[in-house]
């Protein structure tokens, strides 16, 4: 898994299928110059690991047109010139929220209605079971994970309750490097700047873990460390922060890419 995550950072090309979800074009269409939805493209994918990059190789990153969710939705946020403002639960929520599918499910029952009458040409689907929950992942586009599995990296995502299809959140990853893998009943996304572990409680796909790292002009990080436990991690040392940011990117890495059907119609 490991070194399927090294390919994809690494590698000089990727394919993306890409896709427009009612009025709202795909963001990853938006990256690319003269994408058209439902089409697939070979990009340059220049995405390398964050935790050597200081802020200088940042911004030619970015001139070079990698595709991060977060830092698109970041540039027209309130006090988006705080880095910590990308780190933030409710940031990393509504960058979710913005690029993922906007789905009206109000006629629909099930599950496969969703797919059958809503999805368009272009988008992608999935089944998966978080902390026990049997959940429909709808994404706006896929991509090949170089193994024969159709990665997604914006999802939005909904469960039953009660014998009626709900929208119980949504949930965005930073860039193609960084594919949804499902781990022990947990999934994860993430991007260069953090590490989100989701979980399923009282009918809301929620961030159950997050570990994230701020970089200093110098390319010095401080990590930071927040959890739904109902504990304080605000004053947590950094290096301890770190700890756990290995870890849950460990645990992202050795997970399994979520595989989503490609829709064609």
């Amino acid at each position: 898994m490991k070194n399927k995550f090294w390919a994809l950072i690494l590698m000089g090309t990727i394919s993306l299928s890409l896709s427009a979800c009612g009025n709202n074009a795909s963001l990853i269409s938006q990256q690319i110059p003269d994408a058209e939805p439902a089409t697939t493209k070979t990009i340059e994918d220049t995405e390398v690991a964050r935790s050597a990059m200081p802020e200088a190789a940042e911004e030619e990153a970015a001139a070079a047109g990698i595709y991060d969710p977060a830092k698109q939705i970041g540039a027209n946020a309130p006090d988006s010139s705080a880095e910590t403002n990308e780190l933030s639960n409710d940031f990393i929520e509504n960058a979710a929220k913005e690029v993922s599918p906007s789905i009206d499910i109000t006629d629909c029952d099930t599950f496969t209605q969703i797919v059958d009458q809503k999805l368009e040409n272009g988008m992608g689907y999935a089944n998966v079971t978080v902390t026990g929950t049997d959940l429909l992942l709808v994404s706006s586009a896929t991509y090949d994970d170089l193994e024969g599995r159709m990665a997604a990296i914006d999802a939005t995502a909904f469960e039953y309750k009660d014998g009626v299809v709900v929208e119980i959140g949504a949930l965005c990853s930073g860039g193609t490097a960084y594919p949804f893998t499902m781990n022990n009943g947990y999934l994860y996304s993430g991007s260069n700047h953090w590490i989100c572990k989701y979980a399923v409680a009282n009918d809301k796909l929620s961030i159950m873990e997050k570990a994230g790292v701020i970089y200093d002009e110098n390319g010095n990080g401080t990590y930071f460390y927040e959890s739904d436990d109902g504990g304080d991690y605000s004053n947590m040392d950094s290096a301890e922060a770190e700890k756990i940011y290995k870890e849950l990117i460990d645990e992202m890495m050795n997970g399994e890419i979520v595989n989503f059907q490609p829709v064609t119609k």
